[in-house]
C-alpha cells in the first residue's frame, strides 16, 4: 500500500473505523481519522487505548509503520452489549 491508499480510506464519507493489517500480523485499529499522521512512506497510528474517567477511548501509545508493510484494512464493527432486537 502507499499513502494515496490510507489517505483515501481516512477521507471516506461517512468514515467507517477501521483495522490495518501489517505483515508481521499485527493489527492496529483507527477508530477516528485525526489520529493517524500519514508521510510519504510512513504513518503514526494509535497502538493501545485506554478509557478516561466517562468512558472515552484514549489512545495512549502510538507506533510508526511503513506503509509498504500493510496488507489489508478491514472495518471495524460496533461491539454489541448483547441485547440485540427481538423478533415478532
Amino acid at each position: 500500500m502507499d499513502a494515496r491508499d490510507l489517505i483515501h480510506r481516512l477521507q471516506g464519507r461517512p468514515f467507517k473505523p477501521f483495522r490495518v493489517h501489517l505483515a508481521d500480523g499485527t493489527k492496529l485499529d483507527v477508530p477516528q481519522p485525526r489520529m493517524v499522521i500519514v508521510g510519504e512512506s510512513r504513518a503514526v497510528l494509535p497502538s493501545r487505548f485506554e478509557h478516561d474517567e466517562q468512558g472515552r477511548r484514549l489512545a495512549q501509545h502510538w507506533r510508526t509503520i511503513a506503509l509498504a508493510d500493510i496488507i489489508e484494512f478491514t472495518d471495524l464493527h460496533p461491539r454489541s452489549n448483547g441485547k440485540g432486537r427481538r423478533r415478532k
